[in-house]
């Protein structure tokens, strides 16, 4: 490589670090890495995953320069699977990724990196994620009590639940179609334990992409948010959750250059 380029992309690296930005390629995971190396007080390991995580997700603990590396980072990690999901499932993609960022603090929180449960789900009045989907590993946290929260193998599997979450009969009947889109995805999911464009065991699938326009932000957080099965969070409302919503818009302007 020119050293001309060479000292051009030095020069690109540290304006970035200067404003706070993750650089392309940044994970959630690099960046505690170099927190437990620089601001050991900020973080702990997990001995059962190996992975980072702050010890208080909260903004008042990290600097904002910190903070926005963070959600640039989290948003590298997540970005493209949530695309592909919100497409495959006909909602806007940034309602799930916002969801994410805001259960797991940026993909900060000690329970996404311990089962890579990213959306808070736990197994009570779940039964489906284990006899459906074989998902029946959990993990005991308090919050405030202690509860079963549901364990994944990876980021796409706690999404595609989650997506099941949100498109349970109690949040569906809130869409202004009734889910009349997707629930027929749904239906079929459950009980076959695959993605509908998958091939069951007797050769079926349902349609390589189920067609419809995509439910929006707006519409989906009007499902989960605020309502009286969905009222864990003290501190969460259709407000809060349009805020993550614009958090997330801001990381993806900032990751667009």
């Amino acid at each position: 490589m020119r050293p001309d380029r060479i000292i051009f992309l030095a020069f690109l690296f540290f304006v970035s670090l200067a404003h706070g930005q993750a650089l392309r390629g940044d994970s959630v995971q690099s960046v505690l890495y170099e927190f437990s190396v620089a601001y050991p007080h900020l973080v702990d390991q997990i001995p059962e995953t190996g992975r980072w995580h702050l010890k208080v997700p909260r903004s008042e603990t990290v600097t904002p320069e910190q903070l926005t590396r963070l959600q640039d980072a989290f948003y590298y990690d997540i970005a493209p699977l949530c695309r592909i999901y919100g497409y495959k499932y006909l909602a806007d993609w940034r309602a799930l990724a916002s969801k994410a960022a805001r259960e797991t603090f940026w993909g900060t929180s000690y329970l996404c990196n311990r089962t890579n449960n990213y959306f808070g789900i736990r197994h009570k009045a779940k039964p489906w994620i284990c006899e459906s989907f074989n998902f029946c590993e959990s993990v005991v946290r308090n919050d405030p009590e202690p509860s079963d929260f549901a364990s994944f193998p990876n980021f796409e599997a706690s999404l595609w639940m989650f997506i099941h979450t949100m498109y349970s009969a109690h949040f569906l009947e809130r869409l202004p179609d009734q889910g009349g889109r997707i629930v027929d995805v749904i239906v079929f999911e459950r009980m076959n334990g695959i993605h509908y464009w998958e091939r069951t065991s007797y050769g079926i699938t349902l349609c390589p992409q189920v067609q419809g326009q995509r439910y929006s932000a707006e519409e989906l957080i009007y499902t989960w948010s605020e309502h009286p099965i969905n009222n864990l969070c003290v501190d969460c409302s259709r407000a809060s959750d349009r805020e993550w919503v614009f958090k997330l818009i801001r990381a993806d302007m900032r990751t667009r250059g």
